[in-house]
């Protein structure tokens, strides 16, 4: 089949990453896919590095002369392209599809909803996802339930599909974790602790640092803590100062920015994701598990529902509990899984 996925965000977020993967698990599967995106957006970008076919076309402008020629563009695109389905990722322009839905285009509408934010109230927003789209896809349950109770969706419209990584790049590894842990100095009996994900406080750093000191306080002597990230809305100083203050320094190390970032889980013991918000997705929780590293979560967003081990997300006591005591079983979520449940939805 031929499949147009849009893809109009302005950064490659869990919302882009997903799109992407899916768009990859599906041309591997024998279809014809494109991603359609901003003009030079990194969402772009990756899908052509994908091997993906791709156009680019500004849907996200309110300035009306400029829809007009977005709208124009796009009806360009469906003419020459004719796609069997249409994935929207994104509110902007969804007006659009469900528009053309409407005046009986022959594609199928697939809304995917993969955003923390619960979905705008408004007649014409419950027309177009409860009668204009064949399918709505949800990245949680949590985000199928705020459908329900905002849109009125039926139960029948809503599907959860949670996403999935390439295995054959994030997979066990003995080797691996033998060659970081021998460079970071690791010893066997050492019980590595690891957080994976860029500096912002939303990504819960403070609270991880403060469990694993206080781990450490209380006598578990073996802990150690690997921070796998970079500078983004927090910087390295500013993090160096809280593990300071929590008396870590000579048990953490500070990874920056790694290429080898399946080999980094592959060392960890146990991975954590501490968010304080957001998390609609979680690309770092399935990556960890599919590397068979269990998995620590707050109770933010999807991650409930994707994890054996949660914590009340400001409950930093709490987790530190945690950190030696756990369910190490793992769940696999595979791209191949991800575009078979696609599969199954459309009826493909």
């Amino acid at each position: 089949m031929r499949i147009l996925n849009v893809v109009n965000v302005r950064w490659y977020n869990a919302t882009a990453w997903y799109a992407v993967s899916l768009s990859s698990a599906l041309k591997c599967r024998g279809h014809d896919v494109a991603v359609l995106g901003l003009p030079g957006s990194p969402p772009v970008l990756k899908a052509r590095d994908a091997g993906l076919d791709t156009f680019e076309v500004g849907v996200n402008s309110s300035n009306p002369l400029k829809v007009l020629a977005a709208m124009g563009a796009m009806d360009r695109i469906l003419m020459t392209y004719q796609p069997d389905i249409i994935i929207a990722n994104r509110g902007e322009f969804f007006w659009y599809f469900a528009w053309r839905r409407i005046t009986r285009q022959n594609f199928r509408l697939v809304r995917v909803r993969g955003d923390i934010r619960p979905p705008k109230n408004g007649r014409f927003n419950r027309l177009f996802h409860n009668r204009c789209t064949d399918a709505i896809i949800c990245s949680g349950k949590f985000i199928a339930d705020s459908f329900k109770k905002i849109l009125d969706t039926p139960d029948s419209a809503l599907n959860v599909v949670y996403g999935g990584v390439d295995v054959n790049k994030f997979k066990k590894s003995e080797f691996a974790r033998i060659k970081i842990r021998d460079e970071f100095g690791f010893k066997d009996d050492d019980h590595v602790v690891g957080i994976v994900g860029r500096f912002d406080p939303i990504k819960g750093h403070g609270n991880l640092i403060k469990a694993v000191g206080k781990a450490y306080r209380e006598g578990r002597r073996n802990i150690r803590l690997v921070i796998a990230g970079f500078d983004a809305v927090s910087r390295t100083d500013s993090i160096n100062k809280m593990i300071r203050e929590n008396g870590i320094e000579d048990i953490t190390i500070i990874t920056g920015f790694r290429e080898d970032i399946a080999d980094i889980y592959n060392a960890l013991d146990v991975c954590v994701v501490s968010s304080l918000g957001s998390e609609a997705i979680c690309r770092v929780g399935m990556e960890a598990m599919a590397c068979g590293v269990p998995l620590i979560t707050s109770d933010t967003g999807v991650l409930p529902e994707i994890s054996k081990n949660v914590y009340p997300k400001n409950d930093w006591e709490r987790l530190s509990e945690l950190l030696t005591d756990y369910d190490p079983s793992v769940t696999l979520y595979s791209l191949e899984d991800f575009s078979s449940a696609f599969h199954k939805i459309m009826r493909m």
